[in-house]
């Protein structure tokens, strides 16, 4: 059965914003609701490039992703990976929220040879430092900036933090409940930030051939 992730993203720029929403959000979700986030994600796309016409369409972008947690996962070999494929997002439909498939599964072995065997190849690769937050167990919501790894520095303004709320999986029929349920807690975020639904255009999975 196909899972569907909800969201809504929005943006603070400075210290002062940033530590008053998190401090806000620390209220909201618990004085042990924060942990730090370290996350890696290399992204992927096919070895052959599929020739100009709508076969071309059903080409995606894999994702392998995973978290740091301690010195020794900061080698490739060492860590959990996950492998992620981000559907294309759904028409609003009155929701205002993003709607969009994502399957994540579980890695084991050499996640990177699997890859090879997929017949994809490496295209780029980010990481996200921030902080993570739960709430209700339903929602994650994470204050972060994303960091060039190959040069170890931001790769937008260190001054602006890119804030995103996401929904635990949830089935086609929970949609709905679940977009309300972020609207509700896109309020207790008023004055903070502001959270808003993304452009569809914006987050398509297509592999974008050079």
């Amino acid at each position: 059965m196909a899972s569907y992730e909800c969201s809504l993203q929005g943006l603070v720029v400075g210290q002062e914003q940033k530590d008053a929403l998190l401090e806000r959000l620390v209220g909201i979700c618990g004085n042990d609701a924060m942990i730090e986030l370290f996350e890696h994600e290399i992204i992927f796309t096919p070895t052959v490039q599929t020739p100009i016409g709508p076969a071309r369409n059903d080409d995606v972008v894999l994702r392998l992703q995973s978290r740091i947690q301690t010195e020794q996962e900061r080698s490739l070999k060492h860590r959990q990976w996950y492998l992620a494929m981000q559907g294309h997002p759904e028409p609003q439909r009155g929701r205002a929220v993003t709607v969009r498939p994502n399957t994540r599964v579980q890695l084991r072995g050499d996640a990177f040879r699997f890859m090879k065997s997929l017949g994809y190849s490496y295209s780029f690769e980010i990481v996200r430092k921030g902080h993570l937050l739960s709430y209700e167990k339903i929602l994650k919501i994470m204050p972060k900036i994303k960091v060039d790894i190959s040069t170890a520095i931001s790769i937008q303004d260190s001054s602006l933090w890119l804030v995103e709320v996401v929904s635990i999986p949830v089935t086609q029929e929970q949609v709905s409940q679940m977009a309300e349920q972020l609207t509700k807690f896109k309020t207790l975020l008023n004055g903070s930030v502001e959270l808003e639904y993304v452009d569809t255009r914006a987050v398509q999975n297509k592999v974008h051939y050079t």
